[in-house]
């Protein structure tokens, strides 16, 4: 009988593979442009609790079959981004007046995007191309509606991680995750 050896590398190859497949699942969010940028001005009161509006940058883009898809998937990211950073989350349909007292509001504009769901990647593979997101946030804390600052955040997956490629809701927590970070001034 042929024992391997406790130090050989075979028994160990299927954990090894599986981390380097699931080292493609995260997305890795770009700034355009923030490279030694200066941090966002939020004051301590207004960190505690985030608004989010989701709109399109062209009526074409809001027209998509998807949209509505899209800001979902970017309302559950952002809830669940600020429920893990300990904050209070609102999801806006339309972008108010004003920011209330305590607060941050998020105005998100989406440049360009192509929505793919993970259960698109799963069954067709990479046949189904490559997610994206582009888009620029404006920030507001409130009373009021006084301007902090903008960023502009880009995702893409690549066909070459195939199936472990990250999707558009693997995307969008990644951009809320940053977004949260700038907020608190990282």
């Amino acid at each position: 009988m042929n024992t391997p050896s406790p130090f050989s590398p075979w028994p160990r190859l299927p954990a090894l593979a599986l981390c380097v497949a699931l080292a493609g699942c995260a997305a890795n969010v770009e700034r355009p442009g923030s490279a030694g940028g200066n941090a966002l001005q939020v004051p301590a009161r207004a960190q505690t609790s985030v608004a989010l509006v989701v709109r399109a940058a062209s009526p074409e883009l809001a027209r998509s079959a998807d949209w509505q898809a899209l800001r979902g998937a970017w309302r559950d990211a952002m809830a669940e981004a600020a429920k893990t950073a300990g904050k209070q989350f609102q999801y806006l349909e339309a972008e108010p007046q004003s920011t209330p007292a305590g607060s941050t509001l998020v105005v998100v504009q989406v440049k360009d995007y192509r929505y793919l769901s993970t259960g698109a990647r799963y069954g067709l593979g990479v046949m189904t191309g490559n997610a994206y997101v582009n888009a620029d946030a404006a920030f507001y804390v409130g009373p009021g509606r006084t301007p902090v600052g903008q960023r502009s955040y880009s995702t893409s997956s690549s066909a070459w991680q195939g199936i472990f490629s990250a999707m558009t809701d693997k995307q969008l927590a990644s951009i809320s995750a940053a977004m949260l970070k700038d907020i608190d001034g990282g």
